[in-house]
C-alpha cells in the first residue's frame, strides 16, 4: 500500500469522499487483492465499536435479568406456613419460566445478529437457454441439457465451445462463469464475469451478482458488499442484495 492508497481509505472511513470517488473505492476493493485486504481491515476495525456494543447490551440485559430472578427468590426464601410455601414455589416457577424465556429470546436474538449469509442459500440459478429456434447446435444443447442436470463441469466444457465459435455471446460468458464459480474456481469466475460487470449490456449486474457471491463462496464478507453496492435498483438480484448487504458484518 502506498502512501495515497493510504490517504484515500482514510478519507473514505472519515466521510470525505463524494460518493462518486466512494463508489471508486468499493470498486477497486473488489478487484484489487492487496487493496481489498486493507480495506477490509479498516472496515472490520470501523465497525468494531458497533458490533462490540450491541455484545455489551445483550449481556447486560441477562445480567440484570439474573440478578433480579435470584434476588426475588433470596427475599421469598423465608419461613412460612403451607399455603404461603405453595405461593413462594409457584412464583419461584413463573419466574423460572419468564427467567429462562427471556434468556431463551436473547440468544435467539444474539445468534440471529451473528448469523451471516451462506452461498448457497442465494445461488439460485435461471435455467440456461441459448438455443435459437430453428437452429440446431450440439454444444449449445450439451451446454444446456448439462446445465439443467446440475453437472457444472460438463456444461463448462460445453460453454467454452460455444464461445469459441460465438466470442460475442454473453449469455454464454456469465452461465461460464456461474460453472466456474459452482465448480469452486472462483477467482476464475471473477475474471470470466468483470468484463460483464464492467460493460453495458444488459447482464451487467447479473455479473455483479455473481461476483459477489463468489466472495460469499470465499467468506470474503466485505469484498462481497462491495459488490453489492454495484447492483442497480430494478435488477433481478437488487432486493435480495439489499437483504444480504444487512446481513453481512
Amino acid at each position: 500500500m502506498n502512501e495515497r492508497d493510504n490517504t484515500l481509505l482514510n478519507n473514505y472511513f472519515n466521510g470525505l469522499l463524494t460518493e462518486a470517488d466512494a463508489q471508486k473505492v468499493r470498486k477497486r476493493a473488489a478487484v484489487e487483492p492487496e487493496f481489498a485486504e486493507e480495506f477490509s481491515l479498516r472496515e472490520a476495525m470501523a465497525e468494531y465499536p458497533s458490533r462490540a456494543a450491541k455484545r455489551k447490551t445483550l449481556k447486560d440485559t441477562l445480567g440484570a435479568v439474573e440478578k433480579d430472578f435470584f434476588q426475588e427468590n433470596k427475599a421469598e426464601a423465608t419461613p412460612a406456613g403451607p399455603s404461603m410455601k405453595a405461593k413462594v414455589n409457584w412464583k419461584r416457577w413463573a419466574a423460572a419460566v419468564a427467567a429462562g424465556m427471556v434468556l431463551l429470546l436473547g440468544a435467539i436474538w444474539f445468534f440471529n445478529q451473528s448469523g451471516l449469509p451462506e452461498y448457497r442459500q442465494y445461488a439460485q440459478h435461471a435455467p440456461l437457454s441459448l438455443t435459437v429456434r430453428g437452429e440446431a447446435n450440439q454444444a449449445i444443447s450439451n451446454a444446456e441439457k448439462a446445465f439443467a442436470d446440475k453437472d457444472y463441469a460438463g456444461a463448462l466444457a460445453a460453454l467454452e465451445q460455444v464461445i469459441a465459435a460465438d466470442p460475442a455471446n454473453v449469455t454464454a460468458q456469465l452461465y461460464l462463469g456461474i460453472c466456474l464459480l459452482e465448480t469452486d474456481r472462483t477467482g476464475e469466475a471473477r475474471a470470466a464475469l468483470s468484463p460483464i460487470a464492467l460493460g453495458q449490456s444488459a447482464l451487467r449486474s447479473e455479473a455483479n451478482w455473481y461476483i459477489a457471491l463468489s466472495y460469499l463462496k470465499e467468506k470474503n464478507y466485505n469484498a462481497c458488499k462491495s459488490n453489492l453496492q454495484f447492483i442497480e435498483p430494478g435488477a433481478d438480484h437488487y432486493e435480495e442484495a439489499q437483504e444480504m448487504i444487512k446481513k453481512l458484518p
